[in-house]
């Protein structure tokens, strides 16, 4: 998805929202495998703290601080050539504050609300883009496994939960307390 649908590049500045979700988490870890300068953005210190430790040198907390000001401060009031997002609501409103002219807005998802306002101005004026991404392809799925095989991508797994505690497992989602994915396993 960064790469393919987000042309993500070396050199590049990429907001990573959600950094602490399992698809978040492995964003990061891709975006710092090409080179890109990470921004990672969530709503705890310990999310973005340990953000920093897969390659994010910026962090914002968007519970203590306005998201797009915080991302316009780390960028010297340029802006990020990429978002990833897959959050939605007020993130995804704000996170479009954050590009930079010409900058790409890369969604795959809407967990906290898929309707949101759209200010249509800054599209034209800065020449941004959104673009979707609902798939993968095989090649990009073989090329993510042999990552993992070789040790470069490491898969972040917050829990591993019996089927039986999927409702304790949508508890600790619902409460934002993980850090990367939580597994749930039939017994």
């Amino acid at each position: 998805m960064l790469i393919t649908r987000g042309g993500l590049r070396p050199g590049e500045t990429v907001l990573i929202n959600a950094v602490g979700s399992g698809i978040g988490s492995a964003a990061v870890q891709i975006a710092r495998m090409t080179g890109a300068n990470i921004i990672a953005c969530a709503g705890s210190d310990a999310k973005l703290e340990r953000a920093r430790t897969y390659g994010a040198a910026g962090l914002v907390n968007y519970r203590k601080e306005d998201l797009a000001a915080g991302v316009l401060e780390l960028t010297g009031g340029r802006g990020v050539d990429l978002v990833f997002e897959h959050v939605g609501g007020d993130v995804f409103e704000n996170s479009v504050k954050c590009l930079s002219p010409n900058g790409r807005m890369l969604v795959c998802g809407g967990h906290a609300r898929e309707v949101v306002a759209l200010d249509i101005i800054p599209f034209f004026r800065s020449e941004v883009m959104i673009v979707g991404s609902k798939a993968y392809t095989q090649q990009e799925v073989s090329t993510v496994m042999d990552l993992v095989a070789k040790g470069k991508l490491e898969p972040v797994i917050y829990q591993t939960l019996p089927l039986e505690d999927a409702a304790l497992a949508h508890k600790i989602m619902e409460e934002s307390r993980h850090f990367g994915k939580i597994l749930l396993e039939p017994r």
